[in-house]
């Protein structure tokens, strides 16, 4: 059952392409991750589509697949799901950021992903820190041609100096580790920034934050229930916005009325389209209904208008710096 997405969050700047792929990292145990791209294209080819769930996809907002990729370099930007999350579950919010130039890629995380909690198939905290953060490196390797290839063109499209990682909620606190030291990792020196949609970081340890390299966008949403400002945001800022380095001179923090956990991704899109499928597996619909129960009331209204926030912030954000 094909359902739509449109219209996309605003006018796009470019016409972007979309491409979806499966990598294999050879040196840890053969992980596979399934892959999307988003990109600046030049011309439109044919409508993409996300699949939720056999049987249930949805038209992209713009995305069109497979379209010639806009000649030039571009920023690049990893994208981190949440915990439970899917790759494509913040498709409008990649959408948008590629139509302002951004290539955006976001994989899923193996072992915390919808299906691995739904299975019983999770991992531990410790262990999901470890494959995201491997997860990162092992997606700029690719994008920088140091890897499996995700795009034939993709090695001499990025910006090398424009490398960011971003994530919500656990892909929050994965972004924030790549550019800090947590277990035996060490800050990215390529990646010049890190954002963090709703970032889930109560459970970092100090060290984390004395030891972040690289600028930190926070997106806090007011009536987050999930990872709350008061236990997931002020410790964070507390640490960035009292250094007098750069980190802390270029850091920057914005709290969203009227928006709760999910404030960044696809799911006020999901929760009206749900009405439209039949016969939709329960697990979803429960989910569905967990997020809406736990989001403003406003927010099923201003949704769309939430995810744009996050985009328009992003943006600023990465050319301030």
């Amino acid at each position: 059952m094909d359902l739509t997405a449109a219209p996309p969050l605003e006018a796009p700047q470019n016409v972007v392409g979309h491409h979806s792929t499966l990598l294999v990292d050879e040196s840890r145990n053969s992980r596979m991750l399934g892959v999307e791209i988003w990109y600046p294209a030049v011309s439109a080819t044919v409508q993409s589509t996300y699949e939720l769930f056999p049987g249930i996809s949805f038209f992209a907002a713009s995305a069109q697949e497979n379209a010639a990729v806009l000649e030039g370099t571009h920023p690049l930007i990893i994208w981190s799901h949440g915990r439970t999350g899917m790759r494509h579950n913040y498709s409008l919010l990649c959408e948008a950021l590629a139509a302002r130039g951004y290539i955006v890629i976001s994989s899923d995380h193996p072992g915390d992903t919808l299906f691995d909690w739904a299975l019983g198939t999770q991992v531990d905290d410790i262990t999901n820190d470890r494959q995201r953060l491997g997860d990162v490196r092992f997606l700029i390797d690719c994008a920088l041609g140091a890897g499996p290839e995700i795009a034939p063109w993709l090695s001499r499209g990025v910006d090398q100096s424009r490398i960011a990682v971003g994530g919500h909620s656990y892909g929050g606190l994965t972004a924030l580790a790549t550019v800090s030291s947590l277990h035996e990792f060490t800050p990215d020196v390529r990646v010049r920034a890190a954002v963090m949609a709703q970032g889930y970081t109560r459970i970092l340890p100090d060290e984390v934050f004395t030891t972040t390299a690289s600028p930190v966008l926070m997106v806090v949403a007011n009536q987050d229930v999930t990872t709350p400002p008061s236990t997931d945001a002020e410790k964070a800022w507390g640490f960035l916005s009292t250094r007098t380095d750069r980190v802390g001179e270029k850091s920057q923090r914005f709290n969203i009325d009227h928006a709760g956990h999910q404030a960044s991704s696809d799911f006020g899109l999901y929760a009206e389209l749900a009405p439209q499928v039949e016969n939709i597996p329960d697990m979803l619909r429960d989910y569905l209904k967990s997020v809406v129960d736990e989001s403003p009331p406003e927010w099923i209204h201003k949704w769309r208008t939430t995810v744009l926030r996050h985009v328009v912030l992003i943006d600023e954000f990465l050319n301030s710096l």
